[in-house]
């Protein structure tokens, strides 16, 4: 077990060599890559000592604890129209936020049928304690009180080691891999959790991972004749 980030992999023969942030080097016969995703925080003022506490990304792991409270669904263009309605499934108090940019003519209409404000001014802060939102300020506009906060600006692959080792990838930039085993497009790799998929939950990421360590397994159970 080694607490140094991984910075190169590369093929040897018919396994890999590998090089840690801290110069220490070595050898595998098979790779698995569970490095997760990066959240794109909003660059807005007062948000960080909020995130985690009353500031989600996740409508899934958090959204039942905030069922009868005032929320906002941040985005910009139509992608906090979107997050809305589905906040509204759950939520009656859901205001949408698109800080300063347009939202489209459908977004519009999704909003309206459901009931739903739409706040389009630029958020100039947001203001709390111990973690907890209390309101959204706006640029020359009245505040907003609100318990707690979702926003959808995306994500990005931790690192970039799947593309370096030549993994396929798909439209979205996740990990091509084989259902049955995890393995990914170049023999020998294998991966587990939000590096490949759309459902990035905890529950999700540890089943892959003891599925993927399972097709490791039986693949040195099949190179040393023990295995068919």
């Amino acid at each position: 077990m080694r607490g140094t980030g991984v910075t190169t992999i590369s093929r040897a023969g018919e396994g890999f060599e590998f090089v840690c942030a801290d110069g220490t080097a070595g050898s595998a016969s098979k790779i698995l890559l569970a490095t997760g995703l990066v959240d794109e925080l909003p660059e807005l003022e007062g948000i960080k000592p909020l995130y985690g506490v009353s500031v989600h990304h996740c409508l899934y792991c958090d959204g039942f604890e905030y069922a009868g409270k005032p929320l906002a669904a941040y985005g910009r263009g139509d992608k906090g129209a979107e997050l809305a309605v589905m906040m509204k499934y759950w939520m009656a108090d859901v205001v949408a936020c698109s800080d300063g940019t347009q939202v489209s003519a459908q977004a519009m209409r999704k909003l309206a049928e459901h009931n739903i404000p739409l706040r389009t001014e630029p958020i100039r802060h947001f203001e709390g304690a111990d973690g907890e939102l209390t309101k959204i300020v706006f640029e020359g506009w009245p505040d907003l009180p609100r318990a707690g906060l979702f926003f959808s600006t995306g994500c990005h692959q931790a690192t970039d080691l799947s593309e370096r080792l030549g993994c396929k990838r798909n439209a979205k930039g996740g990990v091509v891999i084989e259902p049955d085993t995890e393995e990914s497009s170049v023999s020998g790799v294998y991966v587990a959790g939000d590096v490949s998929r759309d459902v990035l939950l905890v529950a999700v990421a540890i089943g892959e991972g003891a599925q993927a360590a399972v097709a490791i397994n039986k693949a040195f159970l099949r190179r040393d004749g023990f295995y068919d």
